[in-house]
């Protein structure tokens, strides 16, 4: 083989590399909203003031804490798997924490905040604070997220695929309706 022929042999295999790695994530996104198990997550207000991160509606999901008997042996941003469960009114419940993914049981990467005196380990959930949108209907999402998830109000909730220990946000809700559907009624 001459050198010009392995020059564009080698510059096939990077340019195969550099789609490979984007078509993969893309792949491996849709394989789990199509094949994923659904979880109802609670959210809880948040500030949403960030003029940096572009249009999206900023989610606080809950629970944002698992009782745990070591809950102190948990570090500050320590990776964990928080094992999914559902309660009586079907939203999703982090039954435990795991320092490795458990296997055949749906287990979402979760980052440790602190751990309190009733055993409690505080967590956030990457990746699954954003609900991005078109920047059109971004603002008014926002907007009826923040009237519908105060108070005493609260009836807004997300619905997360989970496959393996993959986790992907499927749609946002107001009062069980998808929030383009709430955005497209007018309400």
């Amino acid at each position: 083989m001459n050198k010009r022929n392995f020059l564009l042999l080698g510059f096939a295999v990077v340019v195969a590399a550099q789609l490979a790695v984007p078509a993969w994530l893309i792949i491996e996104r849709e394989w789990t909203l199509r094949e994923g198990q659904v979880f109802k997550f609670k959210t809880r207000p948040i500030d949403p003031a960030d003029a940096f991160r572009g249009r999206y509606v900023w989610l606080g999901l809950e629970p944002d804490k698992v009782k745990m008997p070591n809950a102190q042996q948990w570090l500050y941003n320590q990776k964990a798997f928080a094992v999914l469960g559902t309660d009586s009114n079907g939203f999703a419940v982090a039954t435990r924490l795991e320092r490795e993914r458990p296997r055949g049981e749906a287990a979402v990467p979760v980052r440790t905040r602190w751990s309190d005196t009733n055993g409690h380990v505080h967590i956030s959930w990457p990746g699954l604070d954003r609900y991005y949108m078109t920047e059109k209907k971004a603002p008014a999402a926002e907007t009826a997220y923040r009237e519908h998830n105060r108070g005493t109000n609260r009836s807004c909730h997300v619905t997360v695929r989970v496959l393996g220990a993959r986790a992907v946000l499927e749609n946002l809700f107001i009062e069980e309706q998808p929030i383009l559907d709430w955005l497209k009624a007018g309400q």
